[in-house]
């Protein structure tokens, strides 16, 4: 006789046969109300229902549990077969409920897991030695995110015991095209560039033993590539297909990042055909980008997740979720430079200029480069003009961090308020042309009054441009903690000049809570384009040796000739119109072996003929100390360059774009709306952050 008993958590009946074996029918709410309208309705009607739902029982911890794969809610349901289990399970899920609210694992461990949580499953075989065997089934393996903290995810793996390698196989098909239908986005081929040499160099180790087998589990492809050289990633995007991929993935620090970001944006723009040129509107990239964090400065993925985890970085890559980013384009006054995200000049390219000298150091070559970079001789502002374009954002957006669910970043349309008629500096030149016309009044250029361009002059500290908040270990909030990720803005921050105890009070709070730009010295300004330019010092005691008066004033008198004789002939042209240029030989050069050269107008016009110089005279011999005298100017002359090299160092710094050293100064900037995607979903508003301390700036 037959015992029926409901399981009151999932609501699943349970039939026990005569035997004492389970049967299980899983009872769907729309299409079965009753048990009368069951066994009233087609038998046809109840198969097309229950076909959708696998089940079976596994042993899960030593334990027998009645399973059941529905996909028509989208979870794995599972009970236990034994009353004992079941009351432990009821009792400790009431005094849960009773203290605390039950965690979303808790709850997804007494009632199953979802599909969408799940991001693989494979069937798990018994090792053997023969490679030829499989071993024997012992189960199915279902693999799952679960969160370590606010940012930080981790793989959860649940085991299913069951001998049968038939049945495991079909659970397994059924899971993975349940997965694929519900969740088109996820990646199924990614191209990876791995950098070895990134951080600690271990980054093929980690590859190896984290990376790949979670990508495995997943039944994601990937196609390695090692990065060789600087050129090896530009020269790898050129030839890549990028339909067989659906994201490029790169492995290392920013360094890295960056040879992807510039190969990938610049292939987008080939595609496309977009050339790029100040005021161009470039092309979105063509795949999302996916970063996994094993280099020593980790800015850019940081940012968009929040931890540079390279678990946590797989899990989101395999998962699809990727946010969009801005991304800022660089010019020269000539032409496109590359693409980036944060760029400072001044005192940030100092410290990396320093990093880069103290490798020999290891991990205290920071500290070390914060000490040089503060030193009395080396700390200093730079001359500099800035021209930029502010963007209209409302006040209250200003004092806003952004995080995951950011309203700032995920509207398509930034708000805005008023536009106000910007205050415009306008450097007015001397028209040289209009001096010789009389009629004119006035010699200055009429510039157009409704340009968007401001204008700032001054000596600065550093100067920074940041698109994302540049989150790191010396800045746990982020170099600009209100900075927002899809924004379409950059944050011009600049740093005046302030006595050093200021400056270091400003450095300090990177490391805390505090508002590190809340001092009357730094100004933000919110901005969507940027032209930098330095100013270098005009006086300067330098002896130019190889300016000669005697052969500058001959100079000059031959150029007043030459400039006669060309109004004359000009003139003779006028009136004779049967002018013909006479056969002449010209002496046109005198080459540094002796020899001098002819030009004849004949048959051959334009040829030159060699002749034989004709020497006048004995040879003049420099005495000895003539000899002496030239290697002593010489010297002087060397010594001399140096010096005004080391002087004109002083005036100018590098730039620091995503920690990586640019040494054109000139540079334009101009932002990009949402022109990347970035694996991550930004950082938790629930994270907490703890203060630090540079050991080298507590004892100054």
């Amino acid at each position: 006789m037959e015992k029926k008993y409901t399981n009151r958590n999932n609501d699943i009946p349970v039939l026990i046969d005569a035997t004492e074996n389970p049967c299980l029918l899983l009872r769907q709410e729309s299409n079965c109300s009753s048990n009368s309208a069951q066994d009233s309705a087609p038998r046809n009607a109840r198969k097309s229902v229950c076909d959708e739902d696998l089940k079976a029982v596994f042993t899960i911890d030593g334990e027998g549990y009645d399973v059941v794969l529905s996909v028509t809610r989208e979870r794995i349901f599972w009970m236990a077969m034994s009353a004992l289990v079941r009351r432990k399970s009821a009792r400790k899920l009431s005094g849960m409920l009773r203290s605390r609210r039950a965690s979303a694992s808790e709850e997804t461990t007494s009632e199953g897991v979802s599909l969408a949580s799940l991001f693989g499953v494979y069937v798990k075989h018994q090792a053997r030695t023969e490679k030829d065997t499989a071993g024997v089934c012992l189960g199915l393996v279902l693999c799952m995110v679960e969160s370590k903290n606010e940012n930080t995810l981790r793989e959860r793996v649940i085991f299913l015991e069951h001998p049968s390698e038939e049945l495991c196989t079909s659970w397994e098909k059924k899971i993975k095209r349940s997965i694929r239908a519900k969740h088109p986005e996820r990646p199924v081929s990614i191209k990876l560039f791995l950098q070895p040499h990134a951080g600690n160099k271990a980054g093929l180790f980690t590859y190896q033993k984290t990376v790949l087998p979670l990508f495995h589990s997943a039944g994601v492809s990937v196609d390695l590539a090692e990065v060789i050289h600087n050129e090896y990633v530009k020269q790898q995007m050129i030839h890549l297909n990028l339909d067989d991929f659906d994201c490029i993935v790169c492995m290392g620090g920013d360094g890295t990042v960056s040879q992807v970001v510039n190969a990938l944006m610049n292939r987008a723009q080939k595609e496309k055909e977009v050339e790029m040129k100040h005021g161009a509107q470039p092309a979105p990239s063509p795949l999302p980008l996916g970063i996994i964090p094993t280099g020593k400065t980790n800015n850019v993925v940081q940012s968009v997740m929040g931890v540079a985890d390279p678990i946590t970085a797989v899990l989101h890559i395999i998962h699809g979720h990727f946010q969009p980013v801005d991304l800022c384009s660089l010019y020269t006054p000539d032409k496109f430079l590359q693409w980036g995200f944060n760029c400072q000049y001044g005192f940030a390219g100092q410290v990396l200029t320093y990093i880069g000298r103290y490798k020999a150091l290891g991990a205290k070559r920071v500290d070390a480069a914060f000490v040089k970079a503060l030193t009395k001789a080396k700390l200093r502002a730079y001359e500099c003009d800035i021209e930029y374009i502010p963007a209209n954002v409302k006040s209250h957006v200003r004092d806003t961090p952004c995080r995951s669910g950011c309203h700032i970043c995920w509207n398509s349309e930034i708000e805005t308020e008023e536009k106000k008629e910007p205050t415009v500096d306008f450097v007015q030149e001397l028209d040289s042309l209009n001096e010789s016309f009389a009629s004119n009044n006035s010699s200055l250029i009429d510039l157009h009054q409704d340009s968007p361009w401001q204008t700032l002059k001054g000596k600065y500290m550093n100067v920074g441009l940041f698109v994302l908040p540049g989150l790191c270990d010396l800045a746990p909030q982020g170099l600009s903690k209100f900075t927002h990720l899809n924004d379409g803005v950059i944050d011009l921050v600049l740093v005046r000049d302030v006595e050093k105890k200021e400056f270091v009070r400003h450095l300090r709070r990177h490391g805390n809570s505090k508002n590190q730009f809340d001092f009357p010295f730094i100004e933000i300004h919110k901005v969507t384009e940027v032209r930098f330019r330095p100013r270098f010092l005009l006086g300067w005691n330098y002896n130019n040796h190889e300016f000669n008066e005697i052969r500058y004033q001959m100079e000059r008198e031959e150029s007043k000739t030459q400039h006669q004789k060309s109004v004359e002939i000009i003139s003779d042209l006028g009136h004779n119109k049967n002018f013909q240029r006479s056969k002449s030989v010209d002496i046109i050069d005198i080459s540094d072996d002796g020899e001098s050269y002819e030009k004849e107008d004949n048959e051959n016009d334009g040829e030159l003929k060699a002749v034989k110089p004709q020497l006048v005279g004995p040879q003049y011999r420099k005495t000895f100390h003539e000899i002496e005298m030239e290697k002593y100017r010489k010297h002087a002359r060397q010594k001399e360059e140096k010096q005004k090299a080391k002087e004109e160092a002083k005036m100018v710094a590098v730039w620091n774009v995503d920690n990586q050293i640019v040494r054109t100064l000139a540079l334009d900037f101009k932002i990009h709306h949402g022109l990347l995607k970035v694996c991550g979903l930004g950082v938790s508003p629930y994270t907490t952050y703890e203060d630090i301390r540079l050991g080298c700036l507590s004892a100054m």
